[in-house]
Formats: structure tokens, sequence, C-alpha cells
């Protein structure tokens, strides 16, 4: 079975020639390794979707939605949702929470629910180191019958008319160092190795171990002038270790205004109002750096939070990350 052929064939038009190129590096994924999670562009206020440690932190009970399409006008380019909620538990240490993720790319769909629980430990007045875990569900689905695929003579390849669909388990660990000003953060969202082969040999895969390391601090510039650095690092097994800078600037306790840089990737302009002291509302917008550059409109990701009182008496103060 020639699968670089057959997708060389589906490429011969130009207006094929991109979804092929996607296609090529989706099922090149799925020959070695699963496509790895997703990314986002504003984690550093929705750590949650990083670390399972992150839960609770916010010392209320914290709703996030987050959508991102990536590479718009690419024809079968990711597009993620995620929403996460999470609290800490009254009179207690510990934390709750729940993460559902759903991840679209060409012809596969991803759906993901876990729950969330941390363990919160003073370490000073205003300090907590938190360990937490995450437990729960995948369901991948593939509709390889969707895909144009034609042996030499011209035939559909009977062996891509089919739907591929897997369970598989997340398990997810993390730490969590937080004070008013600073954060620092070690995870590893999925532990277990999961494996999978069908009948065909199509999919060959495996769900490869990240390792992500994630830190920032919150400076006074002046009265109403802050600047939050943020940085993310991430290694993969089997692949070249990756980094993500990020720089922010607070205005007046309303406003962020960013920019990062995601090694090899993108720079991405980031805005955050905070319209109200229990809600916010994010955006983001990507320019890639890659050679795909020429082809596509960017990445948008739009974000909204909203954190709910426990006690009407309780007054709000400013969260940074």
């Amino acid at each position: 079975m020639n699968l670089k052929w057959k997708i060389a064939k589906y490429a011969a038009t130009p207006k094929h020639l991109i979804p092929a190129l996607l296609l090529v590096s989706v099922m090149a994924a799925q020959v070695t390794r699963a496509q790895e999670n997703p990314l986002y562009s504003q984690y550093m206020f929705n750590g949650l979707v990083i670390n399972p440690a992150y839960t609770g932190s916010q010392e209320s009970l914290v709703a996030v939605a987050t959508s991102r399409a990536q590479w718009t006008g690419l024809n079968g380019a990711p597009n993620t949702q995620v929403a996460t909620l999470h609290s800490p538990i009254k009179l207690s240490r510990s934390a709750v929470g729940g993460m559902f993720v759903h991840d679209e790319i060409a012809v596969t769909n991803q759906y993901a629910f876990a729950g969330t629980y941390a363990y919160r430990i003073p370490v000073s007045e205003n300090a907590k180191i938190s360990v937490g875990a995450q437990a729960g569900v995948a369901y991948y689905r593939s509709n390889l019958d969707d895909l144009l695929i034609v042996t030499p003579g011209g035939i559909p390849d009977p062996a891509f008319a089919q739907t591929e669909t897997r369970y598989l388990p997340i398990l997810g660990l993390g730490v969590y160092y937080y004070s008013k000003r600073s954060y620092v953060g070690l995870s590893v969202p999925q532990v277990i190795d999961n494996r999978w082969e069908n009948q065909d040999a199509i999919s060959k895969s495996r769900q490869t171990r990240h390792f992500l390391l994630s830190a920032g601090y919150v400076f006074d510039l002046g009265p109403n002038l802050k600047l939050k650095p943020n940085t993310l690092l991430k290694w993969v097994e089997g692949k070249e270790f990756q980094f993500d800078l990020n720089a922010n600037l607070l205005m007046h306790e309303f406003i962020w205004v960013g920019v990062s840089y995601r090694m090899n990737d993108s720079v991405d302009g980031l805005v955050q109002w905070n319209i109200t002291p229990q809600l916010a509302l994010g955006y983001s917008y990507g320019y890639p750096i890659t050679d795909i550059a020429t082809t596509q409109y960017g990445t948008h990701e739009l974000l909204v939070s909203y954190r709910i009182k426990h006690n009407r008496h309780i007054v709000f103060s400013p969260r940074y990350f």
C-alpha cells in the first residue's frame, strides 16, 4: 500500500494542494505518534488547560470557555473548543474541577472529558503549593472514508472506506506553586502511553508524553501599569524542545495587552478586558512564521472567563493569572 503516492495523486490539482499537505502531516503523525495536545495562546489566563494542579487556585468558582480556530482559510485546519470549571472546596485544602475538549483536524475528531483534583498546601501567608491530577476518557473518531484516496488504477482505495473510533484513558499529573504575584508549574497532562494499530496498518499510533514547565511574575511599572512576563517550556518524547515566550501589560487593572512568540510557529498578539471583577473577555491573533504563512490567514482564539462568588459579601481581589 503506497500511501505517499496516493496522497500525492490527491494533491495533483492546485485547489487540493493545501488540504493534501495538511493530510500528509496528519497521516504521518498517525503512522508514528498521535496528534499532539491542542495549542492555546492564552494559557496564562486559564492554567487548567496545561496543569491540573491549577484547580482551585483562584479561590472561587471559575468557568472558562475558549474557542480556537487555527490557520483559518485552510481546509481541514485544527479547530478547538474547551470548557473548564473548577473551585476550591469550602473549609478544605482540596479543590475539584472538570474540563471538556473538542479538537478537530482534517477528518479526525477528539472529544475528551477529565475531572481534576488538587490538594493545596500553604507555604506562606500569600503562597501555596498545589499537587493535582486529572483523569478521564478521550473518544477519537476518524472518518477515513471522507478522504479522496485512489489506487494507481484510479479506483477508490477500500482500506480508507471506513470510520475508525476508539476510547482512550486520560491520566495527568502536575504541581503548581503560586502567590499573588508569581507562579511556577510543572505538569504531564497525559501520563499513560496509549498505543493502537488498526488491521490495515493505516493508523499505527501512540500518545507521546508532554512535559510542560510554566512560570510568570507580575512587576509594578507604575501606579496603574503592571508587566507580566510568562513562559511555557515544552518537551515531547522523541521531539525537540520548544518554548513559548509572552509579555503582557496591565493598564488600570482593566485591560491586558501583550505579545507572544512560539518557537518555530507563530507570533501572537493578545488583549483581555476585565469587564467586571468577575467577567473577563480575551482575544488573540496568531501570525505564523513558518512556510505555511503564505497560504492562510492566521489563528484566532477567543476566551471568556467568569468568577462566581461563594459568598455575596466577598470582595474579589485582582487575579493576574
